[in-house]
């Protein structure tokens, strides 16, 4: 098993030095603390999913860490004992580290890097350090790791041609690819562009099982007709049974993905020949995140039951092995539930759900319909225990908090931080206060707004507004530290910031989330409009220098307002969809319907009234656009109609155009840049600071 390759390095050398330099540093005297700068947010290092140990003693988690003057990042793995006394880097290797998965003895952890050849392999390094060494050889890149029961196979997931069922055959067709001087595609399926990325290569993600002995690979689907979806592909979307012999996987089947959509999940036997069979044929919708019970008997997963609504409702649900049937486990608990993680007796599943703006760690019985809170007050991602169930770790992060990894003992569930890269950093900022308010929205409803203060905020002064509408719409804003819309950030500028969980955000029930069906402006334009009497009415609001910004909805609800109201001097709308027409140019299309009605060719009376574009003779607020050439998912094309629109017009405009950001903006000079137009632009209409 590759152990005769490993070196003990000096490593208990490091960690003491670690220590010494964090007590030298508490030494010092504390740093003259300053308002949040985008410099700040990208000398953050980021930390990945915690990944625990088995006997919940270590957590294992990647460390990002950003460039400004490369424009680049690193990231590598470092141990963090679940006691909080101790932080070790566990690689150094140049590049990007990531993924890592710990072996069910805990003497090894597999990750996947590039170090030489042409894709990132699967690496292996024990805890203990020492170098790494190369477990796979495959001709694609690996990812979504997991081991199985005894140690003695690691699962994958890789991209390959259904035609190339060994390395040989995809060399071949890799290397005539490549070759080719003609880079046309011949697209014949509805979804050939994700995110960011073009699907119409003809490779499907599929599982491959890698012999930890030998490091030979063998694709476990060259028999099936079957892959795993082809869109967010993940470790969540399959699993390994308790004793070894069974693969649970999910895969998209429907005759043409893009037209239709319905995840199901499938066993299949692995310690024979045997094809695989469909588990929830039942549901016609998703299915998905499936996770054997330490006991076998059955297998959790979560489901949603309306088909193109990405925000319906995740139930978790039960599947038994020996009968084939399943059931819910949280049908009186009103919220989408995360990934479910089991405790070690089977008697117990963990998950995260959003709730009411923020992210909790809530508990479940295998009996059902007896759901617990288990955290509060922040939002705590990435959830994991570890396989004795002794440890729960997750990441926490707030409006005023980086993330951060927590673990809590599953026996009593109090969080502590165990990871300390980013506190002598934090301790510097000067951050301003956060205030959670209730509104009355559209409908008399009560409506859920942020209120994110300036440094040194002083009431009896007069302060300028900005107005954040945040993006989904079915997606709410919680207390969450954003590394591209960051209110701490937009605050430090002297703004008051407000940020409204309109209708239709999630957390807040699934009739709230589903109540702008068919109509998707009215009830947020509502809301964005009372939320902002709210504010005009506090003594300390400047009424003639309020802004408003948002992105991807958010850039909608701009163009909206833009074309239904004046009152608002300076907008920023960010990938924003402009003509919902047109946007039959985007990634997914088939789930256009439901949200808005009809289809571009059905009523168009309907698609006219939510569309921002039959507004623009209203048009005449100055507007920042900002767009990405890489957003498949609102096509750039939105941002030039628009900006076309008010530059003919005569509305004052600017067009930020990136050609090498998708709809978020993620390299760090483009973010500075982002961050200098985005305040120059509300600086120039509405200044900055108190009068």
């Amino acid at each position: 098993m590759h152990s005769s390759l490993f070196r003990r390095s000096t490593l208990a050398v490091q960690a003491v030095s670690l220590l010494l330099c964090g007590l030298a540093a508490a030494a010092e005297p504390a740093a003259k603390k300053h308002p949040l700068s985008v410099e700040d947010l990208w000398k953050v290092k980021r930390t990945g999913a915690p990944a625990l140990s088995p006997d919940g003693k270590w957590v294992a988690v990647e460390v990002t860490t950003y460039s400004m003057e490369d424009n680049d990042s690193t990231s590598d793995l470092w141990l963090l004992s679940s006691d909080g006394k101790m932080q070790r880097r566990l690689t150094a290797h140049k590049g990007k580290n990531s993924g890592p998965a710990w072996s069910p003895d805990g003497k090894q952890i597999a990750f996947i890097s590039k170090r030489g050849g042409d894709h990132a392999q699967v690496q292996l390094i024990t805890p203990d350090g020492g170098e790494a060494v190369a477990l796979t050889d495959m001709p694609m890149a690996p990812s979504g790791l997991k081991w199985a029961p005894d140690g003695k196979t690691l699962y994958c997931i890789a991209r390959t041609w259904p035609e190339t069922p060994d390395d040989a055959s995809y060399k071949k067709k890799a290397k005539e690819a490549k070759d080719s001087k003609v880079k046309a595609s011949i697209i014949d399926d509805a979804l050939y562009r994700y995110w960011d990325d073009w699907l119409s290569d003809g490779k499907k993600p599929v599982l491959f099982a890698v012999d930890v002995a030998t490091g030979k690979h063998r694709n476990l689907f060259t028999h099936t007709k079957l892959h795993l979806p082809a869109y967010q592909t993940s470790a969540s979307h399959y699993d390994v049974s308790p004793d070894g012999k069974e693969l649970c996987f999910v895969a998209d089947t429907v005759k043409e993905i893009g037209t239709d959509f319905n995840l199901d999940l499938y066993t299949m036997p692995l310690d024979k020949a045997g094809d695989p069979k469909n588990i929830t044929a039942e549901n016609t919708a998703a299915d998905t995140t499936p996770v054997y019970a330490p006991d076998g008997n059955s297998i959790a997963f979560t489901r949603q039951t309306i088909k193109f609504f990405y925000a319906d409702r995740s139930r978790i649900m039960l599947y038994d092995r020996a009968s084939g049937k399943s059931r819910e486990l949280t049908e009186k608990f009103d919220r989408t539930c995360g990934t479910p993680k089991w405790g070690h007796d089977s008697r117990k599943l963990y998950f995260e759900a959003e709730d009411k703006g923020y992210v909790r760690v809530f508990s479940v019985s295998a009996k059902g319909n007896d759901v617990t809170p288990l955290t509060s007050g922040f939002s705590d991602h990435n959830l994991d225990v570890s396989r004795d169930g002794t440890m729960l770790a997750f990441s926490r992060s707030s409006f005023d908090l980086p993330p951060t990894v927590f673990v809590a003992p599953s026996s009593d569930p109090v969080p502590r931080q165990i990871d300390r890269f980013n506190d002598g950093l934090v301790s510097t900022w000067d951050l301003g206060q956060v205030k959670e308010v209730y509104f009355k929205g559209a409908g008399d409803a009560e409506v859920q707004m942020w209120i994110v203060y300036p440094p040194g905020f002083d009431a009896k002064k007069k302060w300028p507004l900005l107005q954040v509408v945040h993006g989904g719409p079915h997606n709410g804003i919680t207390t969450d530290f954003s590394f591209r819309w960051n209110l701490q950030l937009f605050a430090s500028k002297g703004y008051v910031v407000s940020c409204i969980n309109f209708h239709g955000s999630s957390g807040f029930g699934q009739a709230f989330t589903d109540s702008i069906t068919g109509d998707m402006a009215t009830k947020p334009y509502t809301d964005v409009m009372k939320g902002t009497d709210y504010m005009e009415a506090q003594p300390y609001i400047d009424k003639t220098r309020m802004a408003a910004a948002g992105g991807s909805y958010g850039g909608f609800m701009m163009a909206w307002l833009n074309g239904h109201t004046d009152r608002f001097k300076a907008m920023v709308c960010h990938a924003g969809v402009y003509n919902w027409h047109s946007m039959m140019a985007s990634d997914v299309v088939r789930s256009r319907e439901r949200p808005l009605g009809a289809m571009p060719w059905g009523d168009l009376s309907k698609i006219d009234k939510q569309s921002p574009q039959r507004f623009a003779n209203h048009f005449k607020t100055p507007t920042l656009v900002v767009h990405g050439e890489k957003d498949f998912r609102v096509p750039v094309t939105q941002g030039m109609e628009y900006y076309n629109t008010l530059r003919i017009k005569g509305v004052p405009t600017r067009f930020l155009y990136y050609p090498d950001e998708n709809h978020w903006v993620l390299k760090p000079q483009n973010s500075r840049l982002w961050y200098r137009e985005f305040f120059a632009w509300l600086d120039k209409y509405i200044g900055h600071g108190p009068t």
